[in-house]
């Protein structure tokens, strides 16, 4: 009974090792696939045109300045709500 436990253990590890070589060679294949060309190719344009075009990138740190902003006012407005939602709860 052990040495069948024994072989069946071993095997298993033969299997897993096996498995992991196999996702090891397909995985860079996967995520090619999963993240596509395009996207790459856009983000590496986008980014050597930010270091070329200096009105560009003027603009885009603009926009992502502006964004940053929308994010931080959507947020302490959610913080000024909950904590209103919080002192009415505890009021009622």
């Amino acid at each position: 009974m052990a040495v069948a436990v024994k072989r069946v253990s071993v095997w298993c590890a033969l299997v897993v090792g096996a498995v992991e070589i196999r996702l090891r060679q397909w995985f860079p294949a996967l995520a090619w696939f999963l993240y596509g060309v395009g996207d790459r190719r856009a983000l590496m344009s986008e980014l050597q045109r930010l270091e070329q075009d200096p009105e560009f990138a003027a603009e885009w740190r603009a926009a992502l300045d502006e964004e940053v902003r929308q994010m931080q006012f959507n947020c302490a407005v959610e913080k000024l709500l909950r904590e209103l939602l919080d002192e009415g709860g505890a009021d009622g």
